[in-house]
């Protein structure tokens, strides 16, 4: 019973946004939504080992383009200049960890690296999130040629929130159907043992 409360509640947790700015939609964009279901489907070895390698590929690039920003010269305000640092940080570190296990699930898939990796990509998301909050609030540039240098700053890092919220969602559909085959597969001793002996 415990095992399947807990991987209802990772399956719950998975499907939440990753984002803090989620978008409204209309009440016919909804209605939409509610008639097409989610298909849940998991990857095969070769397709998960080639989603592991364009995420990493994905993630790479995407840690270069930080590297190259100059955030110093956005700023002169030593406030604003301790949040940029802080949230560029923060991107860095969850690049790191979300390439570290991608490391260890292209060695061996099991669902406690799945969960972890989903984690993972779930911060990375809300890291680069508060980034792209921080580079468009105008306290963070000083004058005109800042401001129009933090604005493209944020496209970038806009655009690599949205890339890596499609293969969060890609993600999360194998991951959930991955739990699903895992609490079958521990649910068949249970129900061979619930069927009476055969009588010699």
């Amino acid at each position: 019973m415990f095992r399947k409360l807990f991987i209802t509640g990772i399956a719950f947790l998975s499907a939440l946004p990753a984002f803090a700015n989620t978008t409204k939609f209309d009440a016919r964009q909804a209605a939409t939504a509610q008639d097409k279901p989610v298909a849940l489907r998991l990857m095969s070895d070769g397709q998960f080992a080639t989603f592991l390698q364009r995420l990493d590929a994905e993630l790479l690039r995407s840690e270069l383009h930080l590297k190259k920003m100059d955030l110093k010269s956005l700023t002169s305000d030593l406030q604003a200049k301790q949040d940029l640092q802080r949230s560029f940080t923060q991107c860095l570190e969850s690049l790191d960890n979300t390439r570290d296990e991608i490391q260890k699930l292209s060695e061996k898939q099991t669902l406690k690296l799945d969960l972890f990796l989903l984690i993972d990509l779930n911060e990375l998301a809300r890291n680069l999130d508060a980034l792209d909050e921080v580079l468009v609030n105008p306290a963070s540039s000083s004058g005109a040629s800042s401001a129009q240098k933090s604005l493209g700053y944020a496209r970038e890092v806009l655009n690599m929130d949205g890339a890596l919220a499609s293969e969060i969602s890609t993600f999360q559909h194998h991951f959930i159907a991955f739990t699903g085959i895992v609490d079958a597969s521990l649910d068949q001793p249970e129900a061979d043992a619930s069927q009476p002996p055969t009588q010699k």
